[in-house]
């Protein structure tokens, strides 16, 4: 019977899950709601996962020997056996292993033992990553105290000036016209009351149009750089060591946005590699397959070229 490994990438946004062979090769990819221990409770965190996991394994034949998920939020998980027997598929011959979601981006890119990711997306992170696990934290505190850089930080910036401009009645730049118009509204009590009674994050919807009018609007160019220098003193504090590779991730960083080329001109001053996460599921599996020892850099290849060519499954509802 074929040898199978399980790698998942589990998030507040989505849960995705990938199925691969011991040479690397990707069978097949499943995609399903957020799962997210965090955001969802442990139950229906467990449920989600079993669900993806089960449709990336249905219809391949073969026994599950190794099984890593990325988790974001996982540390009420991690010790808890009921949550570890309900995401356990019937053909594991093995339980799962929890691992922080930063390790995964880190090991989707890069079969390197040891280096650091920056994460930029709703949220803001960097940690040291060696043989799979988190040895160092910078930022990563929430939206209440911390995050900077993030798409809340980006989207609470936009919002902020524009109900300062709205009060002194300001005339509009393009960005403080386009978060009038997202939000409705140029009322900005009305603005300040729909904010507050909505979910905090939520706010981070505003943060693409930074991006949009960074080249038009001196606000969303003075937010952007912030950001850049922000998410680059996160690194920083971590003393990156030279030569180790630095991997970008998130929304903010992993797609060509304004922001991730400001990074990257700021971490070209750097004697680290710079790379760009990919599909966390491939960092998974590869954590899965180190438990297996193995270690070849080509496999690490074939696990990325193989999940780029798949269409992923879409787990029930």
């Amino acid at each position: 019977m074929s040898v199978l490994v399980v790698g998942a990438d589990i998030g507040g946004t989505s849960t995705r899950a990938a199925v691969a062979t011991a040479d690397g090769s990707v069978l097949a990819l499943a995609v399903g709601g957020p799962g997210s221990p965090v955001g969802v409770g442990l139950e229906s965190s467990a449920a989600e996962i079993r669900s993806v996991v089960d449709a990336a394994l249905d219809g391949i034949e073969g026994v599950v020997v190794a099984y890593v998920l990325g988790l974001a939020g996982g540390s009420t998980a991690r010790d808890d056996a009921v949550f570890a027997a309900a995401i356990r598929p019937g053909r594991s011959t093995v339980p799962p292993t929890l691992v922080s979601d930063p390790a995964v981006a880190f090991c989707s890119a890069t079969p390197a033992p040891e280096g650091y990711v920056l994460v930029g997306g709703t949220g803001a992170v960097a940690a040291r990553v060696a043989d799979g696990e988190v040895t160092a934290w910078s930022d990563g505190l929430g939206w209440l105290l911390g995050d900077l850089g993030s798409g809340f930080w980006l989207g609470r910036e936009a919002v902020r000036r524009t109900l300062l401009a709205l009060q002194r009645g300001d005339e509009l730049t393009p960005l403080q016209r386009a978060v009038v118009e997202l939000a409705g509204s140029q009322d900005y009590v009305r603005i300040v009351s729909d904010c507050y009674a909505d979910r905090p994050t939520a706010i981070g919807r505003y943060a693409p149009l930074v991006s949009e009018h960074v080249s038009d609007s001196p606000d969303a160019a003075a937010i952007a750089a912030e950001a850049a220098d922000a998410l680059t003193a996160t690194l920083s504090g971590l003393e990156p060591e030279p030569d180790l590779p630095v991997v970008l991730a998130g929304s903010l960083l992993s797609r060509p946005t304004p922001i991730a080329q400001l990074v990257r001109a700021r971490l070209g001053e750097r004697r680290n590699p710079v790379l760009t996460a990919t599909e966390g599921t491939v960092g998974a599996c590869w954590l899965a397959l180190g438990a297996l020892g193995i270690d070849d850099p080509s496999v690490h290849a074939r696990l990325n070229a193989t999940a780029a060519g798949l269409v992923p499954r879409r787990a029930a509802v």
